[in-house]
């Protein structure tokens, strides 16, 4: 049904595409310009390329340009949006059982780990089913198992020579609702199999001194071990579990697509979420033969571990605030607000002829501005910098001999939408040989249409560690593998655990280890760049990376 559902899709979709015009974006050129060459509003230019309603224009875009046949050709193709949308809402809504559509690969033992339940199960709701198994395209009835394991710990080895025997957790359920507990798939045991049929289970938990997790780790690979707040055990959805299940969500296929490039990967994963349990486990766990430890997500969790494992190289997603720059082994991946001063610093000296700053902050970051102040004031001692938080004062200086403007540089040190409206609400009221307007960070606001094609004017600078570039060649074939996989766009947080398992498994050798020159060396992945340094001696490895971004007309 699902593969039938695709198919008259994207019949749909060739039909509607043949019957437009499209043009390939070039420098340049904005949504005001292209409106006015092909006779559209900026608006049906939105809704026939809705991508650019969360971004601005982009060089190398292809963008649809719409005709009068558009809305019906749209209106088909929303019909079978709807259909397909409707059995996901009816599988979310049955408390009993879920319908799935039977893809390529998948086997009776597969389907039964995906959906929490067993071979016995889906074949009693099925009597029907084929001796030899399911086929693709035909749509079964399956448990809707919501069931939370009490289970804190799970094994898992990436290994392309061994693809029959991988027994997966699928964290993000593609027929069932996105948020669904990712933990939930993390059984207390592990299970061999062989040709398709379930052998002994073998517990993880034992208390012999050799698991088989344990007995893994000593093979030829990466072993990886792996803290994420699952909160296994609740049945109740919060904003930690969700952000554990997106994360380790791209994680995966991160893992799947290097193992399929030969890497060997051993993973040991452990809720993190308890935190009597969390102290337990880095007390007493046995990190000898570990490579890699992925996490905690949290600043709070990550200086537990730093105090107690100094050897093992710790990988900080998100965290990146200063007091975690004294462990050597920690490596943090989130830029940090000095980096993005220093890049924007380098790039506004590039033009700059002693203009008059402001510098328009909030609380969280005036330590930035004034680490901006400093940086501009050794390399132009005749700078005026003027740091406020009124974004009122912002006022090019006027010649009073010749009454005209000197231009000045408006620099947002602020991601607060209230403070970010006022910024772009003060600046718009001025000209491009007024002001030159830069932002440390990005901000939805920017798209918003009554700002961006004056900021396109103006020229606005800005930098971002999140920036996805869905028309580059990595960055489709990631979103393409991520939805072929779950069956829905990847949020930040999947691109995040993607990212950063992909950037990290590809430096470290076969046997694991991470060099000095290898940690220095520039990558870029699907939503940012990464390369290390360290901002103290024998301190925690810095990602030094970030996009800058300048619109133009």
């Amino acid at each position: 049904m699902k593969k039938q559902f695709n198919t008259l899709l994207l019949l749909f979709i060739s039909s509607f595409m043949l019957s437009q015009q499209h043009h390939t974006v070039v420098a340049k050129e904005t949504l005001y310009g292209l409106s006015k060459k092909y006779n559209v509003s900026i608006e049906d230019l939105k809704k026939a390329n809705p991508q650019l309603n969360n971004r601005a224009l982009q060089i190398g875009d292809i963008l649809v340009i719409p005709d009068k046949s558009t809305p019906s050709n749209l209106n088909r193709i929303s019909e079978y949006d709807s259909s397909i949308n409707l059995q996901r809402k009816q599988n979310e809504e049955n408390s009993e059982y879920i319908f799935i559509t039977v893809e390529p690969k998948q086997t009776l033992y597969g389907l039964s780990k995906k959906y929490n339940t067993t071979i016995k199960a889906i074949k009693s709701l099925n009597p029907s089913l084929d001796k030899n198994g399911p086929k693709i395209g035909e749509v079964l009835k399956i448990p809707n198992n919501s069931k939370v394991q009490d289970k804190i710990t799970y094994s898992h080895v990436y290994n392309q020579n061994d693809q029959n025997t991988r027994n997966e957790p699928k964290n993000v359920n593609s027929e069932s609702k996105d948020e669904k507990v990712g933990a939930n798939n993390l059984n207390q045991t592990e299970t061999r199999v062989n040709n398709g049929e379930e052998k002994e289970p073998i517990n993880l938990n034992n208390n012999k001194s050799e698991t088989v997790s344990d007995l893994e780790f000593k093979k030829e690979g990466v072993n990886i071990v792996m803290f994420l707040p699952f909160h296994t055990g609740e049945t109740s959805n919060n904003a930690e579990k969700r952000i554990a299940t997106q994360f380790y969500s791209g994680v995966k296929l991160a893992m799947d697509s290097l193992s399929n490039k030969g890497k060997k990967i051993h993973v040991k994963i452990f809720d993190s979420s308890n935190n009597k349990e969390y102290q337990e486990i880095i007390n007493t766990y046995n990190f000898s033969n570990t490579n890699l430890i992925i996490g905690p997500l949290f600043k709070s969790d990550l200086l537990a571990i730093t105090e107690k494992i100094k050897k093992v190289p710790i990988i900080s997603p998100f965290s990146s605030s200063d007091d975690l720059d004294d462990y050597e082994n920690l490596i943090l991946y989130n830029t940090k607000d000095q980096i993005l001063v220093e890049k924007i610093v380098d790039e506004m000296m590039k033009k700059y002829a002693d203009e008059k700053v402001y510098i328009l902050y909030d609380d969280d970051h005036y330590k930035a501005a004034m680490y901006f102040q400093s940086l501009v004031k050794e390399k132009s001692s005749n700078a005026e910098i003027v740091l406020t938080k009124n974004a009122e004062d912002i006022i090019p200086d006027r010649n009073l001999v010749t009454n005209e403007y000197n231009k000045i540089y408006a620099i947002l040190f602020s991601n607060q939408e209230p403070i970010v409206n006022k910024y772009l609400d003060t600046i718009v009221m001025y000209q491009s040989n007024q002001v030159n307007p830069i932002s440390l960070f990005y901000s939805s606001l920017f798209d918003n249409s009554k700002y961006e094609e004056k900021l396109l004017d103006l020229g606005l600078l800005y930098l971002d560690t999140n920036y996805v570039n869905e028309y580059g060649f990595n960055e489709q074939k990631m979103l393409k593998m991520y939805t072929k996989e779950y069956c829905h766009m990847p949020d930040k947080y999947a691109i995040a655990g993607f990212d950063v398992t992909y950037d990290i498994l590809s430096r470290v050798d076969e046997k694991g280890n991470l060099s000095n020159s290898i940690m220095k060396v520039e990558t870029k992945q699907v939503s940012n760049k990464y390369s290390f340094r360290r901002i103290k001696k024998n301190g925690a490895w810095v990602n030094q990376e970030a996009r800058l971004i300048k619109l133009l007309k």
